[in-house]
């Protein structure tokens, strides 16, 4: 028997095409891919032509609900796209089914924003919830008190921006702006 393992995996990948490999343990057939049903490694019979995943119990997928950090990364007229930052838990992995995930502008405040360029800006480092994960990409939301910038830099000299009554400013070149700010905002005056 001819095993081949490959990386870890995560629900929702695609393994192999169903005319290399039929469907095993832990996987489903989608189309015509066979994809993952759990995070685990894959492993691939090439006697048997199955493909299976075989679970790794110390790792935790994130949930709707799950709060995450992350760093902007890029900014459209509708949504902005974050790098999701990796987090271990108590020796626990965290995995999330992508690594980026797409903020809307409809999501990031309770209110209505005209400009996601005046809530959002990159490099500002966020915290958001997911709000919902499929098998295309993982959404978040920062429409609650709690959740939003944690840090924001200058946009001119990119020095960090300190929160002091109710406006961000900057230290080194006098700048003020406007975020959609974490109660957590962790530089205050």
């Amino acid at each position: 028997m001819a095993i081949k393992m490959k990386r870890i995996v995560v629900p929702g990948e695609d393994l192999a095409e169903v005319e290399e490999f039929i469907e095993g343990e832990n996987t489903y057939q989608e189309g015509e891919k066979v994809r993952s049903a759990v995070v685990g490694f894959a492993t691939y019979d090439s006697k048997s032509h199955e493909v299976k995943v075989v679970p790794d119990k110390r790792v935790k997928v994130f949930e709707i609900g799950t709060k995450v950090i992350g760093q902007v990364v890029a900014s459209r007229k509708t949504r902005i796209l974050v790098n999701i930052a990796p987090i271990e838990c108590n020796d626990e992995r965290i995995v999330l089914p992508k690594t980026k995930a797409t903020l809307f502008v409809s999501k990031i405040a309770d209110r209505f924003v005209k400009e996601i360029s005046e809530e959002y800006k990159i490099g500002d480092i966020i915290v958001a919830e997911i709000d919902d994960i499929k098998p295309y990409g993982l959404y978040l939301r920062t429409n609650k008190p709690n959740l939003g910038v944690l840090k924001a830099f200058c946009s001119r000299c990119r020095s960090p921006l300190h929160y002091n009554n109710a406006k961000l400013l900057c230290k080194k070149c006098g700048s003020i702006e406007h975020r959609k700010i974490s109660s957590e905002y962790s530089i205050r005056d």
